[in-house]
């Protein structure tokens, strides 16, 4: 008996496969009403409005349709479409039916049935608006020791068009790059920059990244034999000294940059309010950001009341 139940165990488990493909197929070719949530992917208004208010991400249909196509996820992904091109501007109230709800992909065998919820949306309509706003790039860099940036370009290109509701595209004037840090640069690079897409789910950017060119030179270095260090927040009824009253520095950048710095733009100072029981205070460098201060002769000066 045993010996029996295993005889011809290939066509058995054959038959077992092909009978359910079989039942698969009858299952799938059957035609079912399927309640799903579907995303609104656009509502369609005249060429020269706009949605100017939040809508629901989902609504919650009744499709028709066979097994097969129930199972395909591209119709879902896509969503829905709902026509609102009869409406002028101002606030509406949107009653959604079959007969302005439809599928963003059309499919012979899948058709809209019902609408569950909502069944009607409160939205408002502006007039449209296009303008022309400024890029603004957000980066910040860090060559490699004894590299260098030696020029950044203005983004290419520096303005794009903002399309959406009047009322919000009006309120803003220019728009960000996504926030880049590269570190270790040596090389001259171009960089593709996403645009930070505004709040607003009607607002649209076009294009939507920029390009910029950056250019890496090996650093040359310059030195300030003097550089007066000046006290502040000290009380004004006493007058002080400083030792060291000037430092030396010695400053890294750009070839060309680094050429036309003057002393005038680099100060040295200390807080009196930071002085400690020895009458010694740290001294503050400032020079401007795309140079780097690679010595300083001291880093603290002794405050001395003057007699």
């Amino acid at each position: 008996m045993k010996f029996k139940l295993f005889k011809n165990t290939w066509i058995k488990i054959f038959a077992l496969i092909l009978g359910f493909l079989l039942w698969l197929h009858v299952a799938t070719e059957k035609t079912y009403n399927h309640e799903i949530n579907l995303p609104i992917s656009d509502i369609v208004l005249k060429d020269n409005l706009s949605l100017a208010s939040e809508i629901p991400d989902s609504i919650t249909v009744v499709v028709n349709a066979t097994g097969k196509q129930l199972l395909r996820k591209k119709w879902r992904s896509r969503g829905l479409r709902i026509n609102a091109s009869q409406f002028q501007a101002g606030r509406q109230n949107l009653t959604l039916s079959i007969n302005n709800t439809f599928l963003t992909i059309s499919e012979d065998e899948i058709t809209l049935d019902k609408i569950i919820s909502p069944t009607s949306l409160q939205i408002y309509i502006d007039k449209k608006l296009d303008k022309k706003i400024k890029v603004i790039t957000d980066l910040t860099t860090f060559p490699d020791p004894n590299y260098a940036v030696d020029k950044i370009t203005a983004p290419i290109p520096d303005e794009i068009t903002i399309t959406g509701p009047r009322m919000l595209i009006r309120k803003i004037d220019s728009i960000k790059t996504e926030h880049r840090l590269l570190t270790g640069l040596r090389n001259d690079i171009t960089l593709n920059l996403p645009l930070v897409p505004p709040k607003g789910s009607h607002i649209f950017i076009e294009p939507d990244s920029v390009t910029i060119n950056i250019s890496v030179v090996p650093v040359k270095t310059k030195l300030f034999e003097s550089i007066p260090v000046v006290i502040y927040n000290s009380p004004s009824d006493k007058t002080f000294n400083v030792e060291p009253s000037s430092i030396k520095l010695e400053l890294t950048g750009s070839p060309g940059e680094i050429d036309r710095i003057s002393s005038d733009i680099i100060t040295a100072s200390i807080d009196y309010l930071q002085i400690d029981s020895n009458n010694f205070a740290p001294i503050k460098v400032v020079c401007p950001p795309r140079f780097i201060v690679k010595n300083q002769s001291n880093k603290q000066a002794k405050i001395l009341i003057k007699e």
